[in-house]
């Protein structure tokens, strides 16, 4: 345990897995609160591990092995909020707040909200349509069951309780099924566990999006809703290329919305924020998964210039405020400006030349910020998911053409840099 300060005249704030952008939930709740930050798992991987802002917590506790002694620290603290600040702290998030009689998700459904076969399950179970699917760590097994499914033409082969895109391959043959299969099984994921089974999927055709939210007292408001756009690489690998905002009007919306809640009821997403990933196949909207945590690609200045407003501030404001900035919000957020989030792809090893990027980037009229996912100089990897592309590029423009043409910029700053 680590002790950087003492703030004993603000309230404490438990954040679980403050990583990757729960860091931004970090420095925005320590502005006015005590930071009780509780680790889900001994390490973090390297990446993430980095992400941590040390320098805001009041104290840094480990849970795994140390479960009653943490919540009877936490209870003599008397906490006014848990929040799991990334997908590694969904499941211990839920405990927590159970044990603390605080807002939030029933821990009943905690593992649904991790394990993607039981994510589906769940939803099944509520009547929300959902992909077919087998789960085993048999690749014999999972292939028969395709066989028994002739009129699946094409399955998505990934771990059950990863994120960020590892691992997920497209197949079309059984040799590409197994071959996928034998990838997975038995490698720890970035979330650090060991794939023991591998979930295949059919394969939905159609376009992709991504619905983020917050929820309070069961009642669902939608802070942003993107159309994600991919390209296909080497091996089947479908990357992460762009996502774009989609206004309030776009009809789209009447589909996916409705549909989305339905997911986060089933899932019992009841209090705090969501962030899901869906495709609009002939059949309807059909959920590729949803996590009980802010977006990856969480950008609250872009968001706020945006739509007004940001899901990182509404969160803080479900659990740790009286929730009237988000009850005051229209369930469908406004657009005020366009915005396009480009990821970067690279297409070798080079040492990532963080300032060579960011001057180009700073050239382009619809550039709002970059997010880095390397540091400086260190080497990046030919791009094959979303962990390895090396940054995001956020684009904000009242016109659109000017974002298009950013978008253009930075894919021939690519060629150059990367």
């Amino acid at each position: 345990m680590t002790v950087p300060q003492h703030r004993p005249d603000r309230p404490a704030l438990v954040l679980v897995d403050a990583f990757s952008t729960g860091s931004m939930l970090a420095r925005e709740a320590a502005e006015t609160h005590r930071i009780l930050h509780v680790r889900s798992r001994d390490l973090a991987s390297g990446t993430f591990g980095a992400s941590l802002p040390a320098a805001l917590l009041d104290e840094d506790l480990t849970y795994p092995g140390h479960e009653a002694e943490v919540l009877a620290y936490l209870k003599a603290r008397e906490p006014v909020a848990v929040v799991a600040a990334s997908e590694f702290g969904v499941e211990v998030a839920d405990e927590l707040a159970r044990g603390l009689g605080l807002r939030g998700n029933d821990p009943a459904l905690s593992a649904a909200r991790r394990d993607k076969a039981l994510m589906m399950e769940a939803l099944s179970r509520a009547g929300v349509p959902t992909a077919r699917q087998c789960r085993s760590g048999d690749v014999a097994e999972l292939l028969d069951w395709w066989r028994r499914n002739p009129d699946i033409a094409r399955l998505v082969v990934k771990p059950l309780d990863s994120a960020g895109s590892d691992d997920v391959y497209t197949c079309d043959t059984e040799q590409e099924v197994a071959d996928a299969c034998r990838a997975v099984l038995g490698k720890t994921n970035i979330m650090l566990r060991v794939n023991e089974e591998v979930l295949v999927q059919e394969y939905l055709a159609g376009d992709e999006y991504i619905v983020n939210s917050v929820s309070r007292d069961g009642g669902h408001w939608f802070t942003d809703a993107w159309i994600s756009r991919k390209q296909v690489r080497d091996g089947g690998r479908r990357i992460y290329e762009a996502e774009d905002l989609l206004t309030p009007d776009d009809p789209v919306l009447d589909v996916i919305l409705p549909y989305t809640a339905r997911a986060l009821d089933a899932l019992g997403i009841t209090d705090g924020p969501a962030h899901s990933e869906l495709i609009l196949t002939a059949r309807g909207p059909l959920l590729l998964e949803t996590g009980a945590r802010v977006s990856g690609l969480a950008n609250p200045a872009a968001l706020d210039l945006c739509t007004g407003a940001n899901q990182v501030s509404l969160t803080l404001d479900c659990h740790v405020r009286d929730g009237v900035s988000l009850t005051a919000r229209p369930a469908r957020y406004p657009v005020l400006q366009r915005a396009r989030c480009v990821n970067l792809v690279a297409r070798r090893a080079v040492p990532l030349p963080t300032a060579a990027i960011t001057s180009a980037l700073e050239r382009i009229p619809a550039f709002e910020s970059v997010r880095f996912r390397i540091a400086d100089g260190a080497p990046t990897r030919p791009t094959v998911d979303l962990n390895s592309s090396p940054g995001a590029v956020f684009l904000v423009h009242p016109d659109p053409t000017e974002i298009d043409n950013a978008h253009k910029v930075i894919r021939e700053l690519e060629h150059e840099l990367l």
